[in-house]
């Protein structure tokens, strides 16, 4: 059992931790229940090595008294900040849902009336904060959590802003907070203010109308810094047509490299995207024939069919059942949508036409488990539902390794064929990160992809060969169980979390200066790096360590602690 999940049945001060939610660049954000209220909340333990630092808890606990004054129904709440013999922790708001990189992950580019319904919540969230003096510092699609309803609830405000204050944000994998970053950020200036969040956005809703980032991801960290700060970004509407062309002016205006030339403020750029919403393709007007004059008889006809027109409207206001028009997109696309029992079709479904009151909607999916939700639907609504179907439970969850089944390919020693098990079949799913390719005993399987490849294959041991681009090949032997899934992935690169006592100390990786601070997490590739760091007037007692990456298969994070006296 992992140090994350021996927690899980503890109970911290009243709140009793039921499950794990996740883990950041601060530490890990847990699921419990509050046993007074009997109310689920969500926990967020802090990085016992940030604990640790006195200016940083200073700090955090300056900005957490901030953060609860922010009330937005669009931002997580913040309820308690506790200190307990676990350690430190924030109590928060718990959102039912996922996060909107769940939801481009599952389904690619979102439709974009939902786009817009997303990006406008968003843009309510960062004008309040922004307002009351806070700035998120790391926008990007996994602290968007979306309701079923649709609802936005953006997460981690402002505790970012005590991350970059002690220097944890800038990477935390090559895919990670780093594409999201504006260019201000990554040379690590001053003076980042609020249009960094307008950068971060920007880039939240490129991914978000186009599936992908404008960034290749074979490219290393420095690489994708030199593009962000110097590099030519191409407009959304280049890489998919589908794009409409003042959707593209905004996402090209947010994530301009001038501070001065994007968005202004929140409001700004939420009243582009309300005007984007209005815009309307104005019908064509018939042009009457040559010498055409209205007569006495037709004015007289239309005068009648105006009124007519406007009692029926006075019918339907005051006497008819006033209706809403539902729509409903689900992920997968193409399930059976229910409402109060009645299928109305396969997803996704547009316009719909429902009567006030509450709806039970069912979604179902001969792959995936049955999902069933309800909502409240009031009069002329025009409402946006967004429903992701978890795979069925009798498929095993991408990234399970079972203890035992893994070791290093040996072929000398290794039993390639099927031996007793001739005949009987095994699922394997397979996933290189970063992105490669993958073959099953010297046999193709997938081309440069960091998506999960399912292979059906013999039972036995097999070999499999993960291969990156720039990182080289990884082979293992895994041995496949007769009618059994096994999932396997190949991490080509490791986590280096770099701690300086006293912090703030400059970064230098293999004798180059990253131009980064500690404390800092950043992902190197495979090999032996030289790791020190270095701070004005001061010396390193440590000098400089070396630290080993090897791909493996599972994603590890390795401390590196430097202690500095004064000279």
């Amino acid at each position: 059992m992992t140090q994350t999940q021996s927690l899980v049945g503890k109970i911290i001060d009243n709140y009793q931790i039921t499950g794990v939610l996740g883990e950041g660049g601060m530490g890990v954000v847990y699921k419990a229940r509050n046993l007074q209220l009997d109310k689920d909340v969500a926990l967020k333990m802090m990085d016992p090595t940030l604990a640790r630092d006195e200016s940083f808890l200073k700090r955090f606990k300056s900005e957490a008294k901030s953060l609860a004054r922010l009330q937005n129904p669009h931002i997580v709440s913040a309820y308690d900040f506790r200190e307990a013999e676990e350690g430190i922790c924030i109590i928060m708001e718990f959102v039912e849902g996922c996060t909107l990189a769940d939801k481009i992950r599952e389904s690619g580019p979102l439709p974009l009336e939902l786009t817009l319904l997303i990006f406008k919540q968003i843009l309510s969230a960062l004008d309040h904060a922004h307002k009351a003096g806070v700035i998120h510092r790391d926008i990007k699609p996994s602290n968007i959590l979306i309701t079923p309803q649709n609802v936005v609830k953006v997460t981690d405000f402002g505790l970012a802003k005590i991350q970059q204050a002690s220097g944890v944000t800038v990477t935390q994998t090559t895919g990670g907070t780093l594409y999201y970053m504006s260019p201000e950020q990554v040379r690590g200036l001053a003076n980042v203010d609020y249009r960094g969040d307008i950068y971060s956005l920007g880039m939240t809703l490129y991914e978000t109308l186009t599936g992908s980032l404008p960034f290749n991801k074979g490219d290393t960290q420095f690489a994708i810094q030199q593009t962000i700060v110097e590099g030519k970004i191409p407009s959304p509407g280049g890489t998919d047509r589908a794009v409409p062309k003042d959707f593209a002016k905004i996402v090209m205006k947010a994530i301009d490299k001038e501070p001065s030339r994007r968005f202004q403020s929140a409001g700004e750029m939420w009243e582009a995207m309300e005007k984007l919403e209005r815009i309307e393709k104005p019908p064509e007007r018939p042009r009457p024939s040559p010498g055409f004059r209205p007569t006495r008889t037709l004015i007289i006809g239309s005068l009648v069919a105006l009124i007519a027109v406007g009692l029926f409207a006075v019918f339907r206001l005051y006497l008819a059942p006033a209706q809403a028009t539902l729509s409903i997109t689900t992920m997968p696309s193409g399930s059976v949508v229910s409402i109060d029992g009645k299928v109305i079709g396969r997803s996704p479904v547009k316009g719909y036409t429902v009567n006030p009151g509450t709806l039970a909607i069912r979604v179902s999916n001969p792959e995936y488990d049955t999902r069933d939700t309800s909502i409240v639907v009031t009069n002329d609504q025009e409402l946006v539902l967004s429903i992701l179907l978890s795979k069925s439970s009798r498929v095993l969850a991408s990234g399970e390794v079972r203890e035992g089944e893994i070791r290093e390919a040996n072929p000398r020693v290794s039993d390639r064929g099927p031996g007793r098990e001739s005949g009987m079949q095994a699922t394997l799913i397979l996933r290189a990160v970063p992105r490669g390719s993958i073959s099953v005993d010297g046999n193709p399987m997938s081309s440069t992809t960091d998506k999960p490849t399912k292979v059906d294959v013999s039972a036995g041991e097999r070999i499999v060969e993960f291969t990156h681009p720039g990182y080289g090949s990884k082979k293992l032997t895994v041995r496949a169980k007769p009618g059994e899934t096994s999932s396997v992935t190949c991490y080509f690169e490791s986590s280096v979390n770099i701690v300086s006592k006293p912090v703030w100390s400059t970064i230098l990786i293999d004798g180059k200066n990253t131009g980064m601070e500690t404390p800092r997490a950043l992902t190197l590739g495979p090999g032996r790096h030289k790791v020190t760091v270095r701070r004005a007037g001061y010396e390193t007692i440590e000098g400089t360590k070396e630290v080993v990456i090897e791909p493996a298969t599972e994603m590890k994070v390795i401390p590196i602690i430097f202690t500095l006296r004064k000279k």
